[in-house]
């Protein structure tokens, strides 16, 4: 299994963000590495888009995310092909630091954005704009927790 190298969260109404890079356990591969614009160097450093950045443990960036997440009732955890990919690192990631029921506490619901594709053909799909269109509704949550990079 993957390990998850950045978590994100954006507060709909006020545009306030959360983000932060963990430090990973296992190597990133090349392929990934192009893919996400993150490496580590060869001191254990890690880059992102070619820049140093800060990172920290799994189980401190779970925490400060629910830390985050704790501010904002009803949260929804929105990620594209999320049942193939996301959800089971984030999983995985919350179990291994026992941090699962925490975080279901703060999390209402997953969401795979993949769907909307199929129910709404012929518009936008990225999560900027679904965000835009769906946080119109009053049904909508007030957090939309993004997975940017795994």
């Amino acid at each position: 299994m993957p390990d998850i190298t950045q978590i994100a969260a954006v507060h709909l109404k006020t545009g306030f963000k959360f983000s932060t890079y963990v430090k990973t356990t296992v190597p990133i591969s090349s392929e990934a590495q192009k893919v996400i614009c993150i490496s580590v160097d060869d001191h254990g450093k890690m880059r992102v888009k070619s820049r140093s950045g800060d990172s920290v443990s799994i189980k401190a960036s779970l925490h400060e995310c629910m830390m985050w997440l704790a501010k904002f009732p009803r949260a929804i955890f929105v990620a594209h092909n999320g049942r193939r990919f996301d959800f089971p690192v984030l999983v995985s990631g919350l179990l291994n630091t026992h941090c699962f029921e925490t975080f279901c506490n703060c999390v209402s619901s997953f969401v795979d954005s993949a769907g909307f594709q199929k129910s709404y053909p012929g518009q936008s799909h990225k999560q900027e704009d679904l965000v835009n269109v769906f946080s119109r509704q009053p049904a909508m949550p007030t957090v939309l927790l993004i997975m940017l990079k795994h």
